[in-house]
């Protein structure tokens, strides 16, 4: 999925300075990659975090229009406020089409496990797989299918469909497995209540 983003160039000077640039709704943010220099830009806030809400399912590229120029990108890292949870920096890196890279791919586990069937419940323990391959071969999702999963059985990511790509991640690595569900563990039994002995009277 590619999103398109409009920027505009910023000035890098006082910390008041990006203060009241967020202030008009603003994300202040850098541009850099390979044979060129860092470009210090800033994005819409609302036209970003559409798109960032959009591209959790899939990996996504920025197209980030500059003065007229296009430079293709990958979000590379942001900073969040710890608090506010509001995005304070954002990095974009500029690739090429035929640049090696490694990527952080989201799977998409498609089916119904026999084993929840079976009484069992599917847990997924990793989403994300990371690959290493050319970015226009980047596959958006990986799919795995886990409707053959029993009770007890899982899928690792040597399990994972082929592709244009290198898995980065040990082929051990388990994606998914189908638990059996817990028994409710028998509640004790409340003690009797104590009744105080009666003294014989003198």
């Amino acid at each position: 999925m590619t999103f398109n983003l409009d920027a505009q160039k910023r000035i890098t000077g006082k910390k008041s300075d990006l203060t009241a640039l967020r202030a008009k709704g603003m994300i202040p943010a850098v541009l850099y990659g390979r044979n060129m220099d860092t470009l210090t830009i800033a994005v819409s806030k609302g036209e970003f975090q559409q798109c960032y809400k959009r591209s959790f399912k899939e990996m996504s590229f920025y197209e980030i229009n500059l003065e007229g120029k296009k430079f293709h990108t990958i979000l590379k890292d942001k900073l969040v406020h710890p608090v506010s949870r509001n995005i304070l920096h954002i990095d974009f890196m500029v690739i090429q089409d035929t640049a090696t890279m490694d990527f952080d791919i989201p799977v998409n586990f498609v089916g119904e496990a026999i084993g929840t069937k079976e009484g069992g419940f599917l847990d997924v323990i990793q989403r994300t797989v990371k690959i290493k391959c050319r970015a226009k071969d980047v596959p958006q999702e990986i799919q795995l299918d886990v409707s053959n999963l029993h009770v007890g059985e899982s899928l690792h990511v040597r399990d994972l469909p082929q592709g244009k790509w290198h898995f980065e991640d040990h082929t051990d690595v388990t994606l998914v497995v189908v638990h059996p569900k817990k028994h409710e563990e028998a509640k004790p039994e409340a003690p009797a209540p104590e009744v105080a002995e009666e003294k014989p009277q003198a």
